[in-house]
């Protein structure tokens, strides 16, 4: 998307000639707002429903309720939402949501034939929220651009990356996708090594044949950018009263300073990799130094599967084996309920949940006007599946950080179950997640009104409308 010259006076954080461009008169010069920023924190197999929920006393089942966590001490919060009380007053948990087009594409897969596999059509939905591409004889895979990648490109601008894909090739029955798609059959590149993706941040990387060094190009795309504004600055001038002109050549000298700036590294961009910790921490400390240093504004992450032996459980057991036996009454591929499984998936939860804490205090720490980059990013958590037994429906959905005020933190969000599911004889849903997307995408400042499928069939029928923001979310 090749952005507008206010946007772009904007990005450059020249507000003010921004507004004396739009209207022609000399106008007071803005402050340029802190740049809003995303990260998709994705993580496998999903959660066992009563490790992660949380009641809410007298709570509606047939209209939306919430629940403030600000009053809550660690011992009230679930499970594996406890790691992230630190941070109970800056983020959202949401319950009840659905990635019902991942339900929808699994009822057209049983009619009409094509890879059915949960883990397949998941990685192949979760962010594009649309139908998975089937492709004769291979797993499938995205059938659209996902969400990061849609949003990575219109907050593309010159210096900087429009996303990075970070984490692990999760490979569930030989499926190898990274849940993050540029089109349609297309996986966007993952860095699965964090001295890789330090090296490439920094520009540090071995450049590909015939492409120039990555400063060399970011150099040069800036450059053209100043010499396009010092352009309008000539053309705008003439057009000035004597108030006007003195307001410009202030602004030519913030240009100048900008160019400095640009000319030198800034210091807090410098420095080695901090490669203590499991590779997951060291992932997380550059999602901040890419954000800190604005080498990007989009990082998705996807958390690798650990080893039993790492959250505590015997060495000779895997993941994918207890999870199919970790919620009772609700097993699946024919395996009985085990206690040890469910507690096996309980501490996974609480596994992936500390990482997600440890980047939200990466986050905090990095001041940015009145407060944080925390303050001015999404992050996003989303699982795969609802549940480890394949289930779809009730997805733990976190929303941390409020993207400059745009979100209504601080609350446990529940929906009701009211929608028929598009799969005969499952558990009726509650809104799709794409409506999530829908609402990310207007907390940046979009018109959109929906993103992937805009409706779906219910098995009985109905039809089930996956447009529109989640409004209980917002302010």
């Amino acid at each position: 998307m090749t952005p507008t010259r206010r946007q772009l006076l904007r990005a450059l954080g020249l507000g003010g000639l921004a507004a004396l461009l739009g209207n022609g008169s000399s106008a007071l010069a803005d402050p340029a707002p802190a740049p809003k920023r995303v990260v998709f924190f994705v993580t496998p197999h999903g959660h066992v429903p009563k490790a992660w929920t949380l009641p809410i006393p007298g709570g509606s089942t047939t209209e939306v309720a919430t629940r403030s966590l600000s009053a809550l001490a660690p011992v009230e919060m679930s499970t594996v939402l406890r790691p992230l009380h630190p941070f109970r007053d800056r983020l959202i948990a949401i319950e009840g949501l659905s990635h019902t087009s991942v339900l929808a594409d699994v009822a057209g897969i049983m009619r009409e034939g094509g890879d059915l596999n949960s883990h397949s059509i998941s990685v192949a939905g979760l962010l594009t929220g649309g139908r998975a591409l089937q492709r004769n004889g291979a797993p499938c895979t995205g059938g659209m651009r996902s969400i990061d990648q849609e949003i990575a490109a219109r907050m593309a601008a010159p210096g900087r990356f429009g996303s990075r894909v970070y984490g692990a090739d999760y490979v569930p029955n030989q499926t190898i996708a990274p849940f993050s798609f540029l089109g349609p059959g297309q996986a966007s590149p993952i860095v699965n090594d964090p001295t890789t993706a330090f090296a490439d941040l920094l520009g540090r990387g071995t450049p590909r044949p015939g492409s120039g060094a990555r400063e060399d190009m970011i150099a040069a795309q800036r450059s053209s950018v100043l010499d396009t504004v010092a352009r309008e600055y000539e053309a705008l001038a003439p057009r000035l009263d004597a108030e006007g002109r003195a307001r410009l050549e202030d602004h030519k000298n913030l240009v100048r300073d900008l160019e400095k700036s640009l000319a030198v590294p800034a210091p807090k961009c410098e420095g080695a990799l901090d490669k203590s910790g499991h590779s997951t921490t060291q992932f997380m400390r550059l999602v901040k130094l890419a954000f800190a240093c604005d080498l990007t504004r989009v990082v998705t992450y996807v958390a690798p599967v650990p080893p039993c032996s790492e959250i505590g459980h015997s060495p000779a057991q895997n993941i994918h084996g207890y999870a199919h036996q970790s919620i009772e009454g609700d097993t699946s591929c024919g395996q009985m309920y085990d206690p040890v499984a469910e507690r096996a998936l309980t501490d996974l939860g609480v596994f992936y949940a500390q990482h997600f804490a440890f980047l939200l205090a990466e986050l905090d720490s990095v001041k940015e006007g009145a407060g944080t980059v925390l303050d001015n990013t999404a992050v996003l958590w989303l699982t795969e599946l609802a549940t480890p037994t394949h289930q779809m429906h009730d997805v733990l959905t976190v929303v941390a950080g409020g993207l400059g005020g745009a979100f209504h933190t601080g609350r446990y969000v529940r929906y009701p179950r009211i929608h028929a599911n598009p799969i005969k004889a499952k558990p009726s849903t509650g809104p799709g997640h794409n409506r999530l997307f829908v609402s990310l995408l207007q907390a940046l400042g979009e018109r959109d009104e929906r993103f992937g499928d805009e409706t779906v069939q219910g098995a009985d029928g109905s039809s089930i409308s996956l447009r529109g923001r989640l409004d209980e979310l917002h302010r």
